[in-house]
């Protein structure tokens, strides 16, 4: 089957936000017949129903080979395996991550488990601004639309950027973040989902032993559960930090080593050894 155009919209806001919208794209990056062609920036957004937190929202433009009916099924699993559980009684509740199919070149489509563009879109500043920017030829069909809803949300301050990707052969990814938690809410993520055992990553930011130490605190506040942590001192020269059973979604970090020295603290490595 020839590759066309779909996109998907993507939301989060329970845990760690940002890193599971990456994580979401490194998983669909990796599956065979699809390929990440655009990302949007993220915007944040306040909820739809009952009170909860703030939602960051984006869309990922793919090409892919895949029927319809066969990406939602792909976008379940990836649901599923970021921690999402669905329940019939909550059509508004709070969620780690949301994937939508938004909109596919081949045209409209509609079956008892999807339509396409999804139904909702024309009332949905949040999922309609993200579309547009990796979509820009659907201006003129949207772009009135999202002028009514009072134009695109606000964009969101990224905490942590991806400034080197994944690739199906291996894993291998570089961040920069405002905070050493924050790199490590991305990288976990990341590694959690697509990383090989003993994967490594070089995080580009700066760190002292109080930065590890507030790390210990932070990273579990971004929607991990860290059943164990140590610091250690190997030398006068090297020292680092250790997480044991971290996890996300249904992904479970076994073990996680975070070190580095005086003279090169700017490149810290994380190892992982991740099983499902």
């Amino acid at each position: 089957m020839a590759m066309r155009a779909v996109v998907v919209g993507v939301g989060s806001n329970l845990g760690a936000r940002e890193a599971a919208i990456h994580a979401a794209r490194y998983l669909l990056h990796a599956r065979e017949g699809i390929e990440v062609s655009a990302v949007s920036p993220i915007y944040e957004t306040e909820p739809l129903g009952p009170p909860q937190p703030r939602y960051l929202n984006a869309a990922f433009r793919l090409q892919t080979e895949h029927s319809p009916t066969e990406l939602l099924s792909l976008l379940l699993r990836t649901e599923r395996r970021l921690g999402r559980r669905r329940h019939a009684d909550q059509r508004w509740g709070p969620r780690s991550i949301d994937l939508d199919l938004l909109w596919d070149e081949r045209g409209p489509h509609e079956s008892p488990s999807l339509c396409v563009p999804h139904r909702e879109l024309l009332k949905r500043d949040f999922a309609l601004a993200p579309l547009l920017d990796v979509a820009p030829e659907l201006v003129a069909t949207f772009g009135q639309s999202l002028e009514r809803l009072g134009g695109a949300p606000s964009r969101w301050t990224r905490d942590a950027r991806v400034v080197a990707e994944t690739s199906r052969r291996g894993f291998e990814v570089d961040v920069e973040a405002d905070s050493l938690a924050d790199a490590c809410a991305l990288s976990l993520a990341s590694g959690a989902c697509v990383g090989r055992p003993w994967s490594s990553l070089h995080l580009n930011v700066e760190a002292d032993v109080e930065a590890f130490a507030r790390t210990v605190r932070d990273v579990s506040k971004r929607g991990f559960s860290i059943h164990r942590v140590s610091i250690s001192h190997c030398a006068k020269s090297q020292w680092g930090v250790e997480f044991h059973g971290a996890c996300m979604g249904n992904a479970r970090l076994t073990d996680v080593r975070l070190w580095t020295t005086p003279a090169s603290h700017r490149q810290i490595r994380l190892r992982l050894a991740v099983r499902y």
